[in-house]
C-alpha cells in the first residue's frame, strides 16, 4: 500500500464516516458500523453542510 492510499483510507475512516455513523445511530439504526456505504455518503453530506455553514458565517449571510 502506498502512502497516498494510506492517507486517503485514514481520512475516510477517521474523519468522514464517524459523523455518518453518528447520524445513523441517532435515527435508530442498531449497528451503524455495518452500513459503511450509507455512513460514507451521510458523512460527506455532513461535512458539505458544515463547510457551507462555515462559508455563510464568514461571508455574513
Amino acid at each position: 500500500m502506498d502512502q497516498d492510499t494510506y492517507i486517503f483510507d485514514f481520512f475516510v475512516q477517521h474523519v468522514i464516516t464517524p459523523p455518518g455513523r453518528w447520524v445513523l445511530e441517532q435515527i435508530g439504526v442498531r449497528h451503524p458500523q455495518e452500513h459503511e456505504l450509507a455512513s460514507l455518503f451521510i458523512g460527506i453530506a455532513f461535512w458539505a453542510v458544515a463547510v457551507f455553514l462555515g462559508f455563510a458565517l464568514v461571508l455574513g449571510w
